[in-house]
């Protein structure tokens, strides 16, 4: 009986096998998927958002560097003219009446004449948001654009002549540019955005002829 018993047990245990066998193969339930799939939109979404960032930031930093390229080639230019020539002096009448009396003194523009008598000058214009240049020959021309501020600090001295025969101020001693500029959305490589960066740059500049 005993052994009859434990034999008619073994088929059971047979039956039961393949039952927990299959329960432990069973596949990935619909909670389990919809879990991954949450992870793998997030995971996405942030790997997206950090492309956007970096070419947000790259955008920026083109805009930022041919704006500074842009001041720095129109500061240059102006500083090098004032450096060069011989005669400086304001634009308005007002500020040319303060440089004579020697009293500093900040305009919108200069005029300066080289040793040949040739005259250039630069004056802003506000309502165009510009500087413009005019040459020795009277052609008038765009230097820079998007300018939100121009000025030129002038700073008057006299000389040797003027000192003798006690004239009026007549010589540049420095002169301090200042100008504010904003990207225009003109650039054709990058995407620019209109008046999204600022640069303001100052810098002053001596006349060689005064003081060599």
């Amino acid at each position: 009986m005993i052994t009859t018993g434990s034999r008619s047990a073994r088929p059971d245990a047979r039956v039961e096998a393949p039952a927990r066998a299959r329960r432990r193969a069973r596949g990935v339930g619909l909670v389990e998927l919809l879990m991954s799939l949450a992870i793998s939109a997030s995971i996405l979404v942030a790997v997206a958002y950090a492309v956007d960032i970096s070419f947000r930031t790259y955008s920026i930093n083109q805009e930022q560097t041919t704006l500074m390229q842009r001041v720095r080639l129109g500061m240059y230019r102006i500083l090098t003219q004032i450096r060069t020539t011989e005669a400086h002096q304001p634009i308005s009448a007002g500020s040319i009446a303060d440089f004579k009396a020697g009293r500093i003194t900040t305009d919108i523009g200069i005029v300066m004449i080289d040793d040949a008598g040739n005259e250039t000058s630069y004056k802003y214009d506000a309502a165009a948001k510009q500087v413009t240049c005019m040459d020795p020959s009277g052609e008038e021309f765009v230097a820079l654009r998007g300018v939100e501020a121009f000025s030129v600090k002038f700073e008057p001295m006299r000389s040797l002549n003027s000192q003798r025969t006690g004239g009026s101020y007549d010589l540049l001693m420095r002169a301090t540019v200042l100008m504010t500029v904003k990207t225009i959305g003109q650039s054709s490589d990058v995407d620019e955005k209109l008046a999204e960066q600022v640069v303001t740059l100052s810098s002053s500049v001596v006349p060689r002829c005064n003081f060599w």
